[in-house]
């Protein structure tokens, strides 16, 4: 009877991908793999990424995105915990500095899994290779309804 307790407490907290599943196991310096700066191509230009180490329960980061003809937007992004429960949330600016969101609203990504270099929140997905790269997939609802993957590549420019 032992064995099958074991087999459902496993079935509970991992994928066949071997991600954890939200617990009190995950901390926050779980999400440390992040930390650096990151610059690559992502949806059709420049895309660059900051993250700060973990600290005080919660983990900032900056992103930007240009192209050709320069800046596009920027967003803020934080990794914290909400209720007992990690989360990610950010916020969009204009090249101006003007928000997308209202100033009060904000966009949250509730975390659903994690291995030892990836974190999931929902449709949004974090990724570290072998090779020092961060991939980021974003599920993007369009207007007709389908979803797409917008597809990030960064390399790792400094920790």
């Amino acid at each position: 009877m032992k064995i099958l307790h074991k087999i459902a407490l496993a079935v509970l907290l991992f994928t066949s991908q071997g991600i954890v599943a939200q617990s009190s196991w995950t901390r926050i310096e779980d999400f440390g793999f992040l930390t650096g700066y990151w610059a690559g191509e992502g949806m059709g230009g420049r895309s660059e990424e900051m993250w700060m180490p973990p600290s005080d329960g919660s983990m900032f980061g900056i992103f930007k995105q240009s192209d050709a003809n320069g800046l596009i937007f920027t967003e803020f992004m934080e990794i914290t915990q909400l209720e007992g429960k990690f989360i990610l949330r950010l916020k969009h600016f204009n090249p101006d500095f003007s928000g997308w969101e209202e100033k009060t609203e904000h966009l949250t990504f509730p975390f659903t899994g994690k291995s030892a270099n990836s974190a999931d929140f929902g449709s949004l997905r974090y990724k570290v290779s072998e090779e020092d790269i961060l991939i980021i997939e974003l599920d993007m609802r369009q207007k007709a309804g389908t979803l797409k993957t917008e597809k990030f590549v960064l390399n790792r420019v400094r920790n």
